[in-house]
């Protein structure tokens, strides 16, 4: 698979918060914890959304005592059931990407629902592994703001930068260049 992430481009985005929809919609299915990975975020010069960028070095997952958190085929992922809630990978996340969220959970007892313990959940990008078509958050954005991003499309990304800073510094050269 290879490390991929979702990032957003703050000059597309249009604030709809269409992508924290289409991310609970997927997520709402029964077992999972209805909720956005997406944080969104709002300032006086930019509004986006903030989501995992399933780090290399995965400080989340090197603060989980548990190893609820875990790197897997170039992204950080999830084993809810060894969760204790001590919330060690929110304070280690860099983006504020996880969150813990404690669920009220019940169980049927011939028909009758029962309260049970509470349980910690963890809340962050899965990337949506088992969607057919990738992130929902990527496909719910109408203005195309949302982007998967790769190894391939970040050495792209980087060659521009480079080439963008090279004919910059044309300029400052005491030797005429055209």
């Amino acid at each position: 698979m290879g490390s991929k992430f979702v990032v957003a481009d703050p000059g597309l985005c249009i604030g709809c918060q269409t992508c924290m929809a289409g991310c609970v919609l997927k997520h709402s299915a029964p077992g999972a914890v209805p909720r956005p990975r997406v944080a969104w975020i709002t300032t006086l010069s930019v509004s986006a959304p903030i989501v995992c960028h399933h780090c290399a070095d995965a400080p989340c997952a090197a603060a989980c005592p548990q190893g609820a958190l875990y790197q897997d085929e170039g992204r950080v992922a999830i084993r809810q059931e060894r969760c204790i809630g001590c919330r060690s990978c929110v304070l280690a996340c860099p983006y504020g990407a996880v969150e813990i969220v404690t669920e009220e959970g019940s169980a049927l007892l011939g028909g009758l629902r029962l309260a049970t313990t509470p349980r910690a959940a963890i809340i962050k990008c899965d990337l949506c592994v088992d969607r057919e078509g990738g992130p929902a958050c990527v496909a719910a954005c109408p203005t195309g703001g949302l982007l998967l991003v790769d190894e391939e499309e970040l050495e792209r990304r980087q060659r521009e930068k480079r080439r963008a800073a090279a004919e910059a510094h044309a300029s400052f050269s005491s030797v005429p260049l055209n």
